[in-house]
């Protein structure tokens, strides 16, 4: 392999305008090249402004061997496949072929799609849960005739859910290119066709850890693995190596039932089975279950059940590549898929994790497994380069991913200027977290800041009922534009945030990581509490029983710190960005067992208890901005 710092030096040259490596891009450049040379794995916390993509993908694309780069956002999937590669490829004079590869629900399927056409009006309502066919037939058909990925993201505005599960199916009911009808033309299968045979493919989180439940089935045998925004890989790796049954499964092999056997006994008896076990899972809600008690009875009848339609369903005979052939194939997938479920569920180990997650409408029964290290070694450790990075690793992910003494840890700092970027805030006169007041000053701390930043405010929240009540207050006091988690997706909120310098954005924790707001889009964060994990939440006390006196240092602290300096990385984005972090529990500037170990996490901005310095901080920013 060539000096990997000069081949860095070529792709950052060839940015647009030229660029410079950054002395943390080139040392993780340099230590990702030795990992993939040793075949060994590599942790990388490299500060934001840091160039991580870069930094992995020249010495990836110099080595020639065939890589997996699995991250958590879209966002960053449409970089690497739509800029980044090609960059570093055109600088490096390689020809990469690269591939984005989903799970098969995001695409479409044609299958589903002339199953649904030539079904009766009757059914179509049915299926596209009673939404107009005519509209949105004709609209997808329109798009099918001319689509060449299928993907869904290419339909814009989106199709409601209901519609796109009636044009689709996930991989627990597709029954194989090769025993569908429509499977020559299948979009999934060209997708994952394409992945077989590219350099490089990326894909998600989900789909990897679908990849090492399944023994790596799902993907191609590939020498290189990275995970980017790797911190959020254990919680990602625990759901999809776990299992779930809720009343939602029993409901969806029921439809399918019906569209198939005339035998209304038969769908009647799982829409029992599901009215049944949401019965029993509803009050316990959050909850761990030590003993699955009454739950046994009813998820085994369930089984039976779904054992029988497998039985009916292998006694039609109808010719292969037919409508019903197709739906009898997908309706034994669907119900074998539960069985096995089930199985896995009452086979739980000793070191899985069953709890009740959802809500009082769909309560779900999920088994998380806390060990990994076996699966893992077999799917993921053994005989490949793995490259874990983000702007924040702690040292507990180590621990939770199995990881044995062969590795290497690397931290890399941030190019940027924290110091003088911005404050961190943190007024040690207001109520602790648990005091009833807490709430109305941490309300009234952001309305003060708001209005001296005229706006351009995320203001984070670690619970719903904190944002919904400070919403409300905000609306009322305020004469900025309040956006709400909730009022519109995601997308559509930073959209809004983005075009209105004047607008504020309250979220909860799905918005403290993966969003990008560079420039005087965003002058102020805003933190209502220290994200430590509810006491009651079933997979972290799970894991502080097998912790014992270590449990705050292994689990609560670790997490706390990852999703506080996620937080505050949304504010600088850029080397111009300035702009203040205001942590709004005193706690970060009190607790002497603590604090230190949370505010080394943090970017070094300057520390400052004084609201007074912060609002003229913040006024000033908001004179430049607009001046």
């Amino acid at each position: 392999m060539a000096n990997t710092g000069e081949l860095l030096g070529r792709v950052t040259q060839s940015l647009p305008g030229g660029g410079e490596s950054r002395p943390g891009q080139v040392e993780m450049a340099v230590g990702v090249g030795e990992a993939v040379a040793d075949e060994r794995a590599l942790l990388v916390e490299a500060g934001t402004g840091t160039g991580k993509s870069l930094a992995y993908l020249t010495p990836i694309v110099d080595s020639g061997r065939q890589a997996v780069v699995a991250t958590a956002t879209i966002a960053l999937q449409a970089q690497l496949v739509e800029t980044d590669l090609p960059l570093v490829a055109k600088a490096l004079d390689r020809e990469v072929s690269v591939a984005l590869l989903k799970g098969r629900r995001n695409y479409l399927c044609r299958q589903r799609l002339a199953e649904l056409e030539r079904a009766q009006r009757t059914e179509q309502l049915q299926l596209l849960g009673g939404r107009n066919p005519d509209h949105h037939l004709e609209r997808v058909v329109d798009w099918a005739e001319v689509t060449v990925e299928g993907d869904r993201e290419e339909l814009d505005p989106a199709p409601p859910s209901e519609v796109w599960t009636a044009v689709s199916v996930g991989a627990d009911e597709c029954p194989g290119a090769k025993r569908c009808p429509s499977g020559d033309r299948c979009f999934s299968e060209q997708a994952r066709q394409r992945a077989m045979a590219a350099d490089v493919i990326v894909t998600n989180h989900h789909y990897y850890g679908l990849n090492i439940a399944s023994g790596g089935v799902l993907l191609p045998e590939h020498d290189i693995v990275v995970f980017d925004e790797a911190h959020q890989l254990p919680e990602v790796l625990g759901a999809t190596c776990g299992t779930e049954i809720g009343g939602g499964r029993f409901r969806a092999l029921a439809r399918r039932v019906r569209s198939v056997l005339t035998d209304d006994q038969l769908s009647t008896s799982l829409d029992r089975s599901a009215a049944e076990v949401e019965e029993l899972l509803r009050p316990a809600l959050g909850k761990s279950l030590t003993d699955l008690g009454d739950l046994v009875g009813v998820i085994v009848t369930g089984r039976d059940r779904a054992e029988r339609i497998i039985s009916e369903l292998r006694k039609l005979g109808p010719g292969e590549g037919t409508d019903i052939a197709a739906r009898i194939e997908r309706t034994m997938l669907v119900a074998s898929r539960l069985v096995n479920d089930i199985d896995a569920i009452l086979g739980a180990a000793d070191s899985d994790v069953l709890w009740v997650d959802g809500n009082s409408t769909n309560p779900v029964l999920r088994r998380t497994p806390l060990e990994l290290q076996e699966l893992l070694e077999t799917n993921l450790w053994e005989s490949r380069a793995v490259v874990l990075t983000s702007a924040t690793l702690s040292d507990g992910i180590i621990g939770q991913l199995g990881l044995d003494s062969d590795h290497t840890v690397l931290r890399v700092g941030s190019p940027f200027d924290y110091t003088s970027a911005g404050l961190l805030y943190c007024p040690v006169d207001l109520p602790p977290p648990k005091s009833e007041k807490h709430r109305a000053a941490v309300q009234d701390e952001i309305i003060a800041l708001v209005e001296a930043a005229g706006g351009r405010a995320l203001c984070l929240f670690t619970s719903f009922s904190a944002m919904t009540e400070a919403a409300e207050r905000l609306g009322a006091e305020l004469t900025n534009p309040v956006l709400v988690q909730g009022e519109a997706s995601k997308s559509v909120l930073i959209d809004r945030f983005k075009r209105d310098p004047t607008a504020i954005l309250l979220a909860t924790l799905s918005f403290w990581q993966g969003i990008d707001l560079p420039g005087s889009t965003l002058t102020l964060v805003t933190i209502d509490r220290l994200p430590f994990p509810r006491p009651d939440e079933p997979v972290s006390q799970a894991r502080r029983d097998r912790a014992g006196k270590m449990a705050f240092r292994e689990v609560d602290l670790p997490r706390a710190q990852t999703l506080l300096a996620q937080a505050a990385g949304r504010l600088i984005r850029r080397g111009d960005d300035r702009g203040v972090v205001a942590v709004l529990d005193p706690r970060l500037a009190t607790n002497r067992s603590y604090r230190w170990d949370l505010i080394q996490a943090l970017p070094p901005f300057k520390r400052t208890k004084d609201r007074a310095e912060v609002v003229a901080f913040l006024a000033e920013l908001d004179r430049v901005s607009t001046d």
